[in-house]
């Protein structure tokens, strides 16, 4: 891969973990499209898994919640475990116009929803059902386009915790899924190991962006912290719509 194209892709990944280091989320929403642009699509998913995995984790310890979280919601992440890694296989299987179209539909049908359901509330004695299912959903969708973010999103946005609790508990889930991504990568050979290598080297920008990124969040109120989010998803719902009706 030359040089010059590595240098772009870390200006995409710079601006995904600033985002994220915003919203808790973002990291792939804005860089795989950018990517995209510049490399196929397997090779975007490749070169983000491990910023991704690495960004994730780190915000899944903020607050202190992490042990909290975790016995919470692990019925939900055993089954997003297991379902991406099975279906990781079908991103060298799917044409990417067809993933463009599932990952668009899928990242705006998310603001949509919060707009025509405003009062959306997933109560805690519904989480014994709903954790398997949401964690094979977005296992799912992730292992077919690594957006399982969408699904995941909803859920918890559907319990209303407030920024400080919602970031760490997203990352958790992503972390999971982000390392259910990797193996699956690895075992159905979609990437290389000098992707992966590129990957790694990838942690750089998105180390810089995730602090520049926290740095803004602090300063933003819980109506504007919601607020972004929606714009991010519709943002960038929009942009992998126009990408599969280019292709």
């Amino acid at each position: 891969m030359p040089l010059f194209i590595i240098l772009l892709c870390a200006l995409g990944l710079l601006a995904g973990s600033t985002v994220k280091g915003v919203a808790g989320i973002g990291l792939p929403l804005v860089a795989v499209p950018v990517l995209t642009v510049l490399v196929n699509l397997n090779t975007a998913v490749t070169m983000t898994t491990v910023p991704i995995i690495a960004s994730n984790f780190v915000q899944s310890f903020q607050g202190g919640r992490f042990p909290h979280l975790s016995k919470r919601f692990w019925s939900l992440l055993v089954p997003l475990f297991i379902a991406i890694i099975a279906s990781t296989r079908l991103l060298v299987v799917l044409p990417e116009r067809v993933l463009n179209l599932v990952i668009g539909m899928a990242v705006i049908s998310i603001p949509l929803l919060l707009h025509f359901i405003p009062h959306l509330r997933v109560a805690r004695t519904h989480e014994r059902w709903a954790n398997p299912l949401v964690g094979i959903a977005a296992g799912i969708l992730g292992g077919i386009s690594t957006f399982y973010g969408p699904p995941l999103m909803l859920y918890v946005f559907g319990m209303r915790m407030p920024k400080d609790e919602f970031i760490p508990a997203i990352s958790l889930m992503y972390t999971v899924a982000g390392v259910g991504m990797v193996l699956g990568i690895y075992l159905n050979r979609v990437a290389t190991l000098s992707e992966i290598g590129v990957s790694f080297l990838m942690l750089i920008p998105t180390a810089i962006g995730m602090w520049a990124g926290r740095f803004v969040r602090v300063q933003l109120s819980e109506r504007r912290f919601q607020h972004v989010l929606i714009t991010i998803y519709i943002a960038t719902g929009i942009t992998f719509l126009l990408n599969a009706l280019r292709g």
